[in-house]
């Protein structure tokens, strides 16, 4: 059974609602730099983390599919590919956080300032670590990986459309066992300074592992949004029932390994008790913040879960995409969850300067992806093992 896979020529309109959308995310947020300026960049942290573990888990999970010559992802590795080719602009778009560094991580970069003798002697035994040029060099590191084997997988990808001689796998698989370790690592730390550094009294070893399992289930639900969205638009012809089954089974295990992630790192820090670890908690568990976090497991774990568990709707794609869009919004709410209540000062769960945040993120992330998609086939046309990915069944 073979397939004809037309040319991405649209995203004409994606591109330019995307563009106006984020040219007004970003008059919101010089109107927020008057109005609020630290709680300004919380909420550009919140939507920015969210564009870039949805994007690096996308690159995770190309590597993994790589890694493990596994042939039924071949039929959308396209658009996990094209979920990477957002790296680029995010690295661009961290410049914004370089202004606002004083109010998201003032108490470890200026740490005579704190009042409380214990927390500053706690910060202060951390400064070989925790320091601005220690910081911008770990960033620049992170994204040099990013950027590295995104690009070397992506062009890997494409050279193949123009050559069958160049289509093979193995140099991409070679690549992807290489650079996984590099790539999980460098999310690790990136999850410890910018998103952990903003309690620098916090510490857990269950984050990175919290973080990476929420942007891998991020991205394997955009992806499933995606694939959707070809498939109907007639770029992916071939997809089956069976692909998405797949993809639901994925979305189902990262579900729970994400819950597994979030209940014992909560288990453990209360049960051990001490001060300077369930501070985290009890900010997150009172007044407006406690509704929060119900609203959130509800939203993660607990309504996603229980719809997945069907059998049914894991073959259906309407709405197994519909469900994949519920997590990709779920996402954010955690980054929300995990940035926003370190704002110094009582501060609202919701703000306005939250959406512009997103829109100024995410809108130039949508519309870059669409204008480097755009004259490609949204499908790897000479990998020998397309044929087999189109092919698949699964019961």
């Amino acid at each position: 059974m073979t397939f004809r896979i037309p040319v991405y020529r649209g995203g004409r309109a994606i591109v330019t609602r995307s563009v106006g959308l984020a040219l007004v995310g970003a008059a919101l947020l010089v109107v927020g730099a008057f109005v609020d300026r630290e709680r300004l960049f919380y909420a550009y942290l919140a939507a920015y983390t969210y564009a870039v573990t949805t994007v690096v888990g996308a690159l995770l999970f190309l590597m993994i599919c790589h890694a493990m010559s596994a042939t039924w992802p071949v039929a959308v590795r396209r658009l996990a590919e094209a979920i990477v080719g957002a790296l680029p602009l995010l690295a661009v778009l961290f410049i914004p956080l370089l202004f606002g560094l004083d109010a998201l991580y003032g108490e470890w970069l200026h740490p005579e300032s704190i009042d409380d003798e214990h927390v500053r002697a706690v910060v202060v035994h951390k400064q070989p670590y925790l320091n601005l040029p220690f910081f911008l060099i770990r960033t620049g590191i992170y994204f040099a990986v990013w950027l590295a084997f995104g690009a070397l997988l992506r062009r890997g990808s494409l050279r193949g459309d123009a050559s069958p001689a160049l289509a093979s796998s193995g140099r991409l698989r070679t690549i992807s066992i290489a650079g996984l370790p590099l790539v999980a690592l460098t999310l690790s730390f990136a999850s410890f300074d910018w998103l952990m550094s903003l309690a620098p009294t916090w510490v857990s070893t269950m984050f990175p592992v919290y973080v990476f399992a929420g942007g891998f289930v991020a991205a394997i639900a955009l992806l499933t949004v995606l694939a959707f969205a070809a498939e109907r638009a007639g770029f992916l012809p071939g997809l089956r029932t069976s692909h998405y089954y797949a993809l639901g089974r994925l979305l189902l295990a990262f579900t729970i390994f994400w819950a597994y992630a979030a209940f014992f790192q909560f288990m453990l820090i209360w049960i051990a008790n001490k001060p300077e670890e369930v501070e985290f908690y009890l900010l997150r568990s009172h007044g407006p913040w406690g509704t929060a976090t119900l609203v959130l497991v509800l939203a993660r774990f607990v309504i996603p879960f229980a719809i997945l568990l069907n059998y049914g709707i894991k073959r259906r794609p309407a709405w197994l995409s519909a469900v994949a869009l519920w997590i990709v919004v779920a996402h954010y709410l955690d980054m929300h969850w995990l940035v926003v209540p370190e704002a110094p000062g009582a501060r609202a769960p919701l703000h306005w300067l939250d959406l512009a945040a997103l829109l100024a993120v995410v809108g130039p992330c949508v519309a870059f992806t669409a204008l480097r998609l755009r004259g490609k086939p949204l499908a790897p046309i000479n990998d020998p093992a397309l044929p087999a990915a189109f092919r698949y069944e699964s019961l």
